[in-house]
């Protein structure tokens, strides 16, 4: 008999290169909601989990609906900027719904964030009618922001 032993996602991770300025830029562009930050987590179950037996980092948490964000910075052992373009084997994005597309892209700009493209109508497929742009975050770690097609009644 095969027992379904996973029960859901937790959390999403990323590793950051400066830990108080992306929980910064989560909270105040991003709009998410800050849970908690730990500095020098200096603890033996970690270094276990993560492979690092002198790994001490600091932990944030943001959350918005149905995301449960999680910002590591590793104090050490120091790590190093990686090509995380699309492209790339092992990249990866995350992304945010929005209900105004064009504001959220003004604010990107207001605030001197990178985008790759300007809100763009999606024209075919499945998502036919919406619109969606990529931004980078303080770390050029890709994130993607989406407003679904309005419903015609």
């Amino acid at each position: 008999m095969n027992e379904k032993i996973f029960s859901g996602a937790n959390h999403f991770s990323i590793t950051v290169g400066d830990i108080d300025k992306s929980v910064k830029f989560y909270k105040e562009v991003m709009e998410m909601e800050f849970e908690n930050i730990r500095y020098n987590v200096d603890l033996d179950y970690i270094r276990k989990v993560t492979g690092y037996p002198d790994g001490v980092l600091n932990v944030a948490f943001l959350g918005c609906l149905g995301l449960r964000l999680e910002l590591i910075q590793y104090v050490e052992p120091k790590g190093k900027v990686l090509d995380v373009r699309p492209h790339n084997v092992c990249s990866s994005h995350i992304c945010f719904t929005t209900t105004d597309i064009f504001k959220a892209y003004e604010r990107c700009k207001a605030n001197n964030i990178k985008t790759v493209n300007k809100p763009t109508l999606i024209d075919s497929g499945p998502s036919t009618g919406a619109y969606a742009f990529y931004l980078l975050d303080p770390d050029n770690y890709n994130l993607e922001m989406f407003q679904p097609a309005k419903v015609q009644k």
